[in-house]
């Protein structure tokens, strides 16, 4: 809702704005108008050929291309051959697939007058039938251009999908390609032909788009918009002089401009979007405003809007306002909006996709994030996901990721985030990992992890510690617990912002610290790799994970030599004797698990005592599993099964990166499931089971499989040796938390 506090800018005359705003088409021209009938008759004129540009050449082709048909040796008797189609001997000495390469080779190849001869012997108009040869026919017309046509017309009459016929015009072209516009499996020819033959084929088509109203006519009306939007709509008035001014006024009358197309009647719109209500919308300069009856006209094209099929008015428009105070007006619709059973409205929804800025999707996030996965799937929730992967700014990015990993909904809206994530990484040619690693923010912090916070007549230094709790420094030096409460003589607006920004800032760092911990903690157990250059930028000069990686130790990998090193206070590099270390050109950096720290752990262990350096989660202090030589063979962990745990314990492992198996007959989960890679899956059946509607109705569960396999639901098609050493012990410690206190 509007702040009515606020004092409001003065509206913009109508003379300076557009006319869709201030006298669109459903003002104009009121619902309920008969369209104009007329009884006409398109022209019987000779058969045209007309070829757009390059397409005669690449039909020239059309038959080899992607190896549909290979060429017939140039030295094949072409007389000889064409007697034998002539004659008849073809339809009884050969079979249809021994004739058709010869027919092929005739149209293509021989001499014109064989192939022609051939296209006009109606006896092997079938030959034509296959989907192949609807390539041949567009090499025929092509190469042969006229005495192709027939063949072309009997195929279009007698199959489902029609060849060659584009660069064809005439009335029977023309009623051919009305009667397949917008239906498939011909829609794309027929467009095409619209749009290769403009005013030519607008011609042929008006007598139908003015008959009496009913499907025919709705086709040609709806090809009629394709030529205007192609050609222009002056090349639908040229057609039309054609039958004279009374067919020329009825064809300017139709609603074949994109803008005219709207429902009918005009969707309601609810009380709750009154402009006096709304935020005023504001345009570029900030100085002006759109008048309230304007605002009402936007509204109405908001409504036709799907979230990803807008009314074409809007876009024209959309770039007159000022971008924030559209997006808070978008997100007024959003709040003021109550439509049942939907998570808001088509056209609100695509307002919020179109129009939020980052202080919209900061609003909207942890709404989408408290969604359950009943009201996901019954709201059509998930496309509120576009909201962010449009924006596609750092921000709206970052809601992403942590929807894609927290959010309640873990069916829809997780792997949704996730899939979105994936594809905005692909395109900037990264991973899903390497985008997260450049969506850390530095919330504003400068180089040295810190930022002044003005108060007016005093200032203070706020900053965080390695262990990323915060600290304060007022004017003369002194550390302080806390930033103090605005004081009578500080300034009335900059010390309350202030200390506002304090309060929000020690809350996003505690949130960005746990993420980023709980990310290189899987980054060591999966192994990934940065370049120097990725580590430099991404946590050495990063103004708090910096703070995070300074407080572990890391590997480099170049030339076949591994080096261990940590960052230093200084932002340098320094080994295990503490001598200083420079990143060699090319090196594979990475976070070492224990096990690959060569038997370093005790010596890096000191280094970091002495330095009383605590680490983020265990690495160097990390408890080590191996698996057994028998368990190495085997598909399951015989040493888990048989336990009973408490059903806790289970739904727990889903913070963890574990998923529950489907239901099943009576509402139960019986399994659970954590994928180690993209096709091997640590899998555990319990008994009973954990039942939906009352988890607690059968508290105590028994582990009866532990397996590794293909299946997030499989009981065992892989040996266990197959895992990574690394995440062989990793997964050997999830399983002993699982079943730590546990009975047999």
């Amino acid at each position: 809702m509007s702040d009515i506090s606020a004092p409001l800018v003065p509206e913009a005359p109508e003379s300076s704005l557009p006319e869709l705003l201030v006298n669109p088409p459903w003002v104009r021209f009121p619902p309920g108008q008969e369209p104009p009938v007329l009884k006409l008759k398109a022209p019987k004129e000779p058969t045209a050929v007309a070829w757009a540009p390059g397409q005669r050449e690449k039909w020239l082709d059309a038959p080899y291309e992607r190896n549909y048909w290979e060429r017939l040796p140039e030295d094949t008797d072409w007389e000889e051959a064409a007697g034998t189609f002539s004659s008849g001997r073809a339809l009884t000495e050969l079979q249809v697939a021994e004739r058709r390469p010869l027919i092929v080779g005739l149209i293509m190849q021989a001499p014109l007058h064989l192939g022609e001869a051939l296209l006009a012997d109606e006896r092997y108009r079938a030959d034509f039938g296959d989907w192949r040869m609807g390539y041949v026919l567009m090499g025929a017309v092509a190469r042969h251009g006229l005495a192709a046509y027939p063949a072309a017309m009997h195929r279009a009459g007698n199959e489902r999908v029609f060849s060659g016929l584009e660069p064809f015009v005439d009335t029977d072209v023309a009623q051919l390609m009305i009667k397949h516009f917008g239906v498939y499996p011909n829609r794309d020819r027929a467009a095409d032909w619209f749009r290769q033959h403009g005013t030519a084929a607008a011609r042929l088509t008006v007598p139908d788009a003015l008959r009496k109203p009913g499907p025919k006519r709705q086709r040609a009306e709806d090809a009629l918009r394709l030529v205007a939007e192609t050609h222009g709509r002056d090349a639908l008035i040229e057609a039309a002089r054609f039958y004279g001014d009374e067919a020329v006024e009825a064809i300017a009358a139709l609603k074949v401009d994109p803008l005219d197309l709207y429902p009918e009647p005009l969707p309601e719109i609810p009380e709750a979007f009154d402009p006096a209500r709304l935020p005023q919308i504001l345009l570029r300069g900030r100085e002006q405003a759109l008048p309230a009856s304007a605002t009402r006209h936007l509204i109405t094209m908001l409504s036709f809007c799907k979230p990803y099929e807008p009314y074409p008015g809007v876009e024209t428009v959309i770039d007159l306002f000022d971008p924030d105070s559209l997006a808070e007006f978008a997100w007024a619709l959003y709040r003021a909006d109550d439509t049942p059973r939907i998570w808001a409205s088509r056209g609100v929804q695509y307002a919020l996709i179109r129009m939020a800025n980052d202080a919209v999707a900061d609003r909207l996030a942890p709404i989408v994030a408290r969604w359950p996965k009943s009201l996901v799937w019954e709201y059509g929730g998930s496309s509120a996901l576009s909201v962010f992967s449009r924006l596609g700014t750092d921000s709206a990015l970052r809601h992403l990721h942590r929807l894609s990993q927290k959010a309640e909904d873990q069916k829809r809206i997780r792997p949704g985030a996730q899939g979105a994530l994936e594809r905005i990484a692909k395109e900037r040619g990264l991973t899903s990992e390497q985008l997260a690693d450049r969506l850390v923010p530095d919330l504003g912090l400068d180089a040295e992890g810190g930022m002044t916070l003005d108060y007016g007549p005093r200032a203070f230094r706020v900053g965080f510690d390695e262990q990323l709790k915060p600290y304060v420094m007022d004017g003369d030096g002194k550390r302080r617990k806390t930033l103090p409460k605005p004081g009578v003589k500080d300034d009335g607006e900059l010390a309350p912002a202030a200390h506002r920004r304090f309060a929000g800032l020690k809350k996003e760092v505690r949130t960005i610290a746990a993420e980023q911990i709980k990310r290189l903690e899987a980054a060591m157990v999966a192994g990934r790799a940065w370049t120097p250059e990725e580590f430099r930028s991404i946590f050495v000069d990063h103004p708090l994970l910096w703070h995070i990686a300074r407080r572990l130790v890391w590997s480099a990998e170049a030339d076949g030599t591994v080096t261990h090193f940590r960052v230093a206070e200084d932002r340098t590099l320094a080994d295990v004797e503490d001598e200083a270390y420079a990143l060699p050109a090319g090196a594979r950096v990475t976070l070492p698990h224990p096990l690959r720290l060569d038997g370093a752990v005790d010596a890096w262990s000191r280094v970091l005592a002495d330095y009383e350096i605590l680490q983020p989660f265990p690495q160097l202090g990390r408890t080590i599993h191996t698996l057994t030589d028998e368990e190495r063979k085997e598909a399951r962990l015989a040493r888990f099964e048989g336990r009973t745990v408490h059903f806790g314990k289970i739904l727990n492992l889903t913070g963890r990166g574990w998923e529950l198996g489907e239901k099943e007959t009576g509402g139960f989960r019986r399994q659970a499931s954590l994928k180690l890679a993209e096709d091997r899956h640590l899998v555990i059946h319990i008994e009973p089971g954990i039942r939906v509607i009352g988890p607690e109705e059968f508290p105590d569960q028994e582990i009866r499989t532990v397996a590794l396999d293909k299946r997030s639901y499989g009981i065992g098609d892989a040996p266990f040796g197959d895992l990574d050493p690394t995440l062989a012990s990793e997964v050997l410690a999830e399983l002993t938390r699982l079943t730590e206190g546990s009975t047999t």
